[in-house]
Parts: structure tokens; C-alpha cells; sequence
């Protein structure tokens, strides 16, 4: 009789994907403890402290990039929220996973332990799996937009799921133009007919799809008085950041055109050889090697980028072990020689899982204290909580502040706006807000300005505007004035 419950049959049905389903539940728990610690966590919750005091992004208040972000961090209101909100969203992704699997491999075993990788290596700190970044968020609708295209051919739904993951982090572009490259110029005979499929209706529709969120929110920025400045800072911004990190050399001779010419070499070969290929494994190797130039985009190490090529490269690694002929094996080893050597290369940082897992079971069992658990998230973290108790206490909901360093938690644990556009002292620097920022504080006259030691930036005109405050409170090596 239980065997026939619709329930029972649905968990024994789906009971391995349960089970992974339990497990990340069980590794994201101590996300749900973690204090604000992470930079760019907090100025996604300045910004959605923002929008929910009435600031409109990319015009009262900066960052560089879309909007999606920013608008979940508003309806998160704190870090906590923030990381409950990140929990499901991985869930779910997971769940999409093991269905996107069925459709590659008919092994039982080789789908769950696909799904179980994407889980884990998604979730722990390694890869910053902990944290709520652009990519983490992104990943999902290009899940679902795959999983549509390889069963419902719904071009115009999965143009709109790929929007949407562009509308987190702009690096889904290339994965959507590697889609686009394999559903036009792989999938047909000469290169005449891949132009003229470019024009066909479903990838018309394709197209549309993609565009049509973009366009949306260019108008509404527009309407509200911001759409120059949300093109400039959400997609032009980024190609002074792209560049920031690499030496100033000519485009042409730039670590970014290189590795566009190795995409295309790459491409072309997937594409000469495509009549060797399965459909299915020319759309893993193209996808793979798009998703790697949007996380290599910036030539930065930073961990997080690698969530975007999580899924691709396990898919590689799965075919690697599991088709026999040789030609494969060899294509997926190849790319997989790639990531590695990208992964050196670069020098990619990473972070200890173990560490986070003990420190978090060493606090629930009373093994150390409070702040000694707060501690292993950097020594600025107790500072910031005691700077932003002080600040909300001694100001009103209206008043504004002003913190010179890389601590937008301040904003966020005291609930007070920056007094201008830029959260952190590094925007000031890189976008050249300097006088903007000094014509903001004379115009609004903040209650306090927090000062850190850290803050390397020379900024001179900020010590005249500290003439008309006095040294109130020092916390460590962190200074508060306050207007006199």
C-alpha cells in the first residue's frame, strides 16, 4: 500500500537527488551563521538599503554591476536573509542539474554523481561557494535555459532565461554566444547555412528573448532619470575594470585579446570536426570553453569566477571517463588541460573548506568563544560591529555617514547611507569620484566619518574637509569624527 502513496513513490523515485538535496542543506548552515565580513556582500546590501530608501541605482548610488543583484540583496535586508535566500536559489539549481544530466547520460550513477559534485563544489568555501556573488546567482537560469532548449525547444523562453542570468553578471554573454555559435554554424553543413539559420525564426526568438530583459531595464533606467549611468557604470565600466588588473598594453597585444583568439581557434576546431562529434558533445566542449573566457574575462584570481565553469567542466570529465572512442577522450582531456593550466596560470585563489567547517562546529559545541569565532572572518569584524553600534545610536534614520576604507558593512550593520555614490574608498579611486565625493559631503555634512588605517588612497581634500570635525572615538586602528 505505501508503495502506491503518490509521496512514497516520488521519494523513492528521486531519493539519491534527496539525498544530495540534504547534504548542501546541511553544508550551506554555517553560511547562515556568518557575520558581514565579505566586501562585496555588503555593498550589494548598501545598494538594496538604497533602492528601499528611496535611491535609484547607477544615479544616487554605485556599483558596476546589473541590476538583479542588487534587487535580491533589497529583499534579502540583511546577510542572513541574504544567505537563506542563496541557499534555495542553490537548491533548486541542483535540482535543475540532476534533470539537465538526464539529458547527457543514461547512467544512473554517472547522474547523480554529476548532481553531486555541482552540489558540493558550488556550496563549500572553496570556490567562495559560501558567499553571495554574481555567480552563484547566475548559474541557475542558464541551467534552466539549457534544460529548455534540449527538451521543450522553447527558444524564446530560454532567450529570457539567459537575460536574466546577464541581468546578474555579464559573463553569461559568451556562454549564450557559444550556445548561439552551437545552435547556428555547428549544427549545419557549411558556413553559409550557419548565418542563414542565424536568421531563422527560433533563433530570431532566441535572440529576442535575450534582448528584451536588457532592453527593459535600459528603459526603465531611463524613465527614472539613470540611463546613461546605468549603461556606463553596468557594462562599459567594466571594460576599464577587465583591464585594471592586466598590464595597460594595446588591445592587440592584451591577456584579453589573447585569449579571444584562442577561444576562436578553439571554436574552430570543435567546429571542423564537428561531423566526428555528437550533437550533445559539441555543446558541452563549446559551452565549456565559453563559460572559461567569462571566468577568465578579467584575468583576476579570484575563486568565485570558477563557479561560472563548475557544470561545464564536470560534464567534461564525466564523458572523458564514460565515452569509449579515443577522439573523446582526447578533446575533453584537452580542455581540461586547459582549465588547469588557466587555474596556475592565473594563480586562482582559493580558501580552506576545513578550517570553516571547524570553526563553525567549535563555536555550536562551546569549544570557543563568540569572538574568537567572529575572528576567523578577519579581525575587522568585531571593529565593525562596535563602529556600527556606536553610529546608529548616535544618529537618525535620515543621516548619512561617511566611511573612507573597504568596510560597507558599516552602512549596512548601522542601516545609514553613504553620504555620495560610493560605498567604498576602491570606487572613489577607480571611477575618479573624488571631487564628487567632496561636493557630496559639503552639501549633506554627514554626522560622522569613519577613517581607516587601511585605506591607502591618498585623498588630501578629505583632511580639509576633517578641519570642521573633531576626533570623537577610536576603535583599534580605526578613527570616528564627528561634525563639530
Amino acid at each position: 500500500m505505501l508503495k502506491n502513496n503518490p509521496v512514497i513513490k516520488f521519494i523513492l523515485k528521486y531519493k539519491f537527488l534527496i539525498l544530495i538535496l540534504i547534504l548542501v542543506t546541511l553544508l550551506r548552515i554555517p553560511s547562515l551563521f556568518e557575520p558581514n565580513h565579505y566586501a562585496d556582500e555588503d555593498i550589494y546590501l548598501t545598494l538594496g538599503q538604497g533602492l528601499k530608501k528611496g535611491l535609484v541605482f547607477y544615479r544616487d548610488i554605485h556599483d558596476n554591476k546589473p541590476p538583479l543583484l542588487y534587487l535580491t540583496a533589497a529583499i534579502a535586508g540583511n546577510i542572513t536573509n541574504f544567505k537563506i535566500i542563496l541557499l534555495f536559489w542553490n537548491l533548486v539549481n541542483i535540482v535543475l542539474v540532476w534533470f539537465l544530466a538526464s539529458n547527457f547520460f543514461k547512467s544512473s550513477r554517472t547522474i547523480f554523481l554529476i548532481t553531486l559534485l555541482f552540489g558540493i563544489f558550488s556550496t563549500i568555501p572553496l570556490l567562495e561557494g559560501n558567499l553571495a556573488n554574481g555567480e552563484i546567482f547566475m548559474i541557475m537560469p542558464i541551467t534552466a535555459a539549457i534544460i529548455i532548449l534540449f527538451t521543450s525547444q522553447k527558444y524564446f523562453w530560454a532567450g529570457i532565461l539567459f537575460s536574466l542570468g546577464f541581468l546578474f553578471k555579464v559573463p553569461v554573454g559568451f556562454e549564450f554566444l557559444g550556445i548561439l555559435f552551437w545552435l547556428t554554424f555547428y549544427q549545419s553543413k557549411t558556413v553559409l547555412l550557419g548565418i542563414k539559420k542565424i536568421f531563422s525564426k527560433d533563433i530570431l526568438f532566441l535572440i529576442f528573448g535575450f534582448i528584451l530583459p536588457i532592453l527593459y531595464t535600459i528603459v526603465y533606467y531611463f524613465i527614472v532619470g539613470a540611463g546613461l549611468a546605468y549603461i556606463k557604470a553596468a557594462f562599459f565600466q567594466n571594460v576599464g575594470y577587465l583591464s585594471s588588473w592586466e598590464n595597460h598594453s594595446p588591445f592587440f597585444q592584451s591577456g584579453l585579446f589573447i585569449r579571444a583568439a584562442i577561444l576562436f581557434i578553439c571554436f574552430a576546431f570543435i567546429y571542423f570536426f564537428r561531423n566526428k562529434l555528437t550533437p550533445k558533445f559539441g555543446f558541452i566542449a563549446l559551452w565549456f570553453l565559453s563559460s572559461l573566457f567569462g571566468a577568465l574575462l578579467s584575468g583576476r584570481p579570484y575563486p568565485h569566477y570558477l563557479i561560472e565553469i563548475i557544470l561545464p567542466t564536470i560534464l567534461v570529465t564525466m564523458t572523458l571517463f564514460s565515452e569509449p572512442k579515443l577522439y573523446f577522450k582526447t578533446i575533453s582531456f584537452s580542455l581540461l588541460i586547459i582549465l588547469i593550466f588557466s587555474i596556475f596560470y592565473f594563480k586562482f585563489w582559493h580558501y580552506h573548506t576545513l578550517d570553516y567547517y571547524q570553526n563553525f562546529v567549535k563555536y555550536q559545541f562551546r569549544l570557543i568563544d563568540k569572538n574568537q569565532y567572529l575572528n576567523f572572518f578577519g579581525d575587522g569584524v568585531i571593529t565593525n560591529q562596535k563602529i556600527s553600534e556606536y553610529i546608529k545610536s548616535n544618529t537618525t534614520n535620515q543621516d548619512r555617514i561617511f566611511v573612507w576604507g573597504t568596510e560597507p558593512s558599516i552602512y549596512v550593520l548601522s542601516n545609514r547611507l553613504p553620504v555620495g555614490k560610493y560605498t567604498v574608498a576602491y570606487h572613489i579611486s577607480d571611477f575618479n569620484g573624488y571631487q564628487e565625493t567632496i561636493d557630496a559631503i559639503k552639501s549633506r555634512g554627514p554626522k560622522f566619518i569613519v577613517g581607516y588605517s587601511m585605506s591607502n588612497q591618498p585623498f588630501p581634500e578629505l583632511n580639509d574637509i576633517l578641519r570642521y570635525y573633531f576626533l570623537d572615538k577610536i576603535f583599534g586602528s580605526t578613527l570616528i569624527f564627528q561634525k563639530r
